[in-house]
């Protein structure tokens, strides 16, 4: 597993590069900064929800780029870099309107003994693995064919990967306590830290949960 994530990033670490510089270094900045304005007004009394929302539309919009680059790249067909900007654009839409519906579903889902709240988080951590497939039903389809088969390792994985951003987030927060200007330099620092760690983390799940895309990959 590690050595397939390892191949596939040093096989395609210019396009890599760019999709950071022009995709992901942009649009985490964005996102990081309307977190620091909603915690810095105060007409906002759910500052909390709107950043857990910010930042899981942070995750799943710049998902597809990477997955789409696996996905070539474990088939052995060439991929540019430009097909990976049309394919963030073209599927942001989506990946939006599902987090929107599946995170009030979660949202809601609290006062149902929190049963809606996990399908909610494990629809939304997995659905940017099938934007290959034509239409939603065959999306849907993967992903209940995934839960039937990891169970419980999922809900694992969505917790390291919550706990890596939490980790992150809490070791920024810690080490540019005495800067002047930390709001912005904690941006900064969040924007370089998810340019380094989220391809490895998309590369990582797209191995893990289509292994139909690459015989003996995440073996």
């Amino acid at each position: 597993m590690i050595r397939d994530i390892s191949d596939i990033f040093n096989r395609n670490i210019v396009t890599i590069l760019l999709i950071s510089l022009v995709l992901v270094i942009p649009f985490t900045f964005f996102i990081f900064t309307a977190i620091q304005y909603f915690y810095v007004i105060d007409t906002v009394e759910i500052d909390n929800l709107i950043a857990l929302f910010l930042i899981i539309i942070n995750f799943t919009a710049l998902f597809p780029p990477f997955f789409h680059l696996a996905l070539k790249d474990l088939q052995d067909h060439p991929c540019q870099f430009i097909d990976l900007v049309k394919v963030f654009f073209r599927n942001f839409g989506y990946m939006s309107f599902i987090t929107i519906l599946f995170f009030m579903i979660g949202a809601l889902g609290s006062f149902f003994l929190f049963i809606p709240t996990v399908l909610s988080i494990i629809v939304i951590f997995l659905i940017p693995l099938f934007t290959d497939k034509g239409n939603i039903r065959e999306a849907f389809r993967g992903i209940w064919n995934i839960m039937k088969k990891e169970h419980i390792f999922i809900l694992l994985d969505i917790f390291i990967v919550l706990s890596l951003n939490l980790l992150i987030w809490s070791g920024s927060l810690y080490l540019l306590a005495n800067f002047e200007n930390n709001s912005l330099v904690y941006i900064t620092v969040r924007v370089l830290l998810n340019a380094i760690c989220l391809p490895l983390i998309y590369f990582y799940l797209t191995i893990k949960y289509r292994d139909d895309l690459g015989e003996g990959y995440g073996k």
